[in-house]
């Protein structure tokens, strides 16, 4: 069990276990310390901080294995283990500050990977009897030579004794000291090293894993760093959204302040989240805007939306719920990531003061009631039927009598639909009041019920779908007609000379189409999907 520092609300947070965990959080809120106090709770942490010396040696001597490991862990070398692993790791590796000390350990780690190498060199030799086939050994040192000449192919790595040179791939002959290498090229050196040189099942802490590097060899290198150190566990501190997006498997902890002592805001992503973590990741490495849909990637809503608002990356969630708490979700944390987000859902039977709640939190709706309504746009059924060199005036007159006459036929049901949504909706929210006791709220639970306008609602909204029929109001009918049989009763796809599920697959294929037509049709449909 990993226990984590205090949270401000008091509320314990432990891990069961994890392979590796990354805490993001901007610049000043804490993320350091917070792997300090990491450092001084758990047992076998070896921590590398974002304050280090990545001044190379032009030569190192080698030292005794046990001496050249305890310098490159705690700093020194004591006889007193005891106090070298709890004070003198303290006071010499970290100076007395390891919230802001410049850790200066390239030495001690060259020391120990020469030492090692040669050590590894003398058993090998000493192993030999002639006749006999022995197997060469894989130092640490060739380790990191590996990797480093896998990260940048271009150099090739020569090792001497107690030095290492470096040289152009193409060019042997032009071999320079190890320490004129380039900030990255020695940075990429130090990160292998220190991994390979960790103590066994050991939780490494890296600060700032992607500082120096580019970022197209982030994802690789570490990767491959943690493929050789599968014993070990890793935490990672970062205020890089593309550097967490690389460590996909990771646990992810937001941190959000530090409060002073030794107390934070902070919280796990998970995906039991408003936002799961996999879409956050997703919608953070596209680094684009987001505009969370209803619906799935094989709905109509996906397709049009991603066809009218490519600028955005379009994240379908399912359900209206989802996008609504999604939305907001990925808002709060804008100071993080820098994108916006935000989201559409069906209008459906929504009343106008909820649409307007929803705008406020950057949710919006269609002027249709569903998506497939998007398709009877009078410009639409115009536009596909001159595509198709169908009369455009009588393929829509066409149209909109059977829409109105199919309406007509559902008046009631229509209308019981939109007062059964409206009364539910009231109910929960007085319901859903606060009340003193609970004899208080039985008093206003049955006042709701024995004093309620039900018949008036339904009245109000039969009459006003009366009256959209007798004004042929036919956008006012697209707005609140929900019925999935819409497309096929009203013959659209017939009149233009198509049959009836061919339709909305054309209609799609021509938005796609980046000439005059399909922009044409993207614009028609913006004006009625505005965000």
């Amino acid at each position: 069990m990993y226990i984590f520092p205090p949270r401000i609300d008091n509320d314990a947070f432990e891990l069961e276990d994890f392979n590796s965990i990354v805490l993001l959080g901007a610049n000043g809120s804490g993320k350091t310390r917070f792997s300090v106090w990491i450092e001084n709770n758990w047992e076998n942490v070896h921590r590398i901080s974002a304050q280090k010396s990545l001044n190379i040696p032009r030569e190192v001597s080698t030292k005794s294995k046990g001496v050249a490991l305890e310098e490159f862990y705690y700093g020194n070398t004591n006889e007193n283990k005891d106090w070298l692993k709890r004070d003198g790791k303290q006071q010499v590796r970290w100076g007395g500050n390891p919230n802001n000390f410049l850790l200066n350990d390239y030495l001690h780690l060259l020391t120990l990977l020469h030492t090692e190498e040669y050590e590894a060199s003398v058993a090998f030799k000493d192993s030999y009897q002639e006749g006999k086939s022995i197997v060469k050994p894989t130092t640490k040192l060739d380790i990191v030579q590996n990797i480093w000449e896998e990260i940048f192919p271009h150099r090739k790595l020569v090792k001497l004794a107690g030095r290492i040179d470096t040289y152009p791939t193409d060019s042997p002959d032009n071999k320079y000291n190890s320490s004129e290498m380039s900030d990255g090229e020695r940075l990429v050196f130090y990160f292998i090293g220190v991994v390979v040189c960790a103590p066994d099942s050991a939780i490494i802490i890296i600060d700032e894993p992607e500082n120096h590097l580019h970022k197209s060899i982030i994802k690789n290198l570490w990767d491959k760093i943690e493929s050789i150190r599968k014993d070990c566990k890793f935490i990672y501190l970062t205020h890089e959204i593309d550097f967490a997006v690389s460590r996909n498997n990771s646990n992810l902890i937001w941190i959000k302040f530090y409060e002073g002592s030794d107390r934070w805001s902070y919280e796990q992503m998970t995906d039991n989240d408003n936002l799961p973590s996999d879409v956050y990741f997703e919608i953070l490495g596209s680094r684009k805007s987001v505009l969370f849909i209803e619906g799935e990637k094989s709905s109509h809503d996906y397709y049009v939306y991603m066809q009218i608002y490519p600028e955005y990356n379009v994240v379908p969630l399912g359900s209206c719920e989802k996008v609504i708490e999604a939305t907001k979700a990925f808002n709060s944390l804008i100071h993080l990531h820098h994108l916006s987000a935000k989201g559409i859902i069906d209008r459906d039977r929504k009343t106008d003061n909820e649409l307007n709640a929803y705008k406020d939190n950057f949710v919006y709706t269609p002027n249709v009631a569903e998506i497939e309504n998007i398709f009877l746009i009078e410009d639409v059924v115009r536009t596909v039927a001159m595509i198709l060199r169908k009369n455009p005036e009588e393929v829509f007159d066409e149209t909109e009598k059977r829409v109105i006459e199919l309406f007509k036929s559902n008046i009631h049901d229509q209308a019981y639909q939109h007062a059964i949504y409206q009364i539910k909706t009231r109910t929960n929210h007085l319901i859903n009041i606060k009340y003193d006791d609970f004899q208080n709220f039985q008093d206003n639970f049955i006042e709701i019920f024995n004093n309620n306008n039900n018949e008036e609602i339904f009245s109000y909204i039969l009459k006003r779908f009366e009256g959209y029929i007798k004004l042929n109001d036919y956008s006012s009918i697209l707005k609140v007609f929900n019925h999935k049989g819409i497309i096929a009763h009203s013959r659209v796809g017939e009149n233009c000379g198509l049959l009836s599920r061919q339709y909305i697959p054309f209609v799609k294929r021509i938005l796609k189409e980046k000439d005059e037509v399909g922009e044409t049709l993207v614009s028609i449909m913006k004006k009625y999907i505005p965000i």
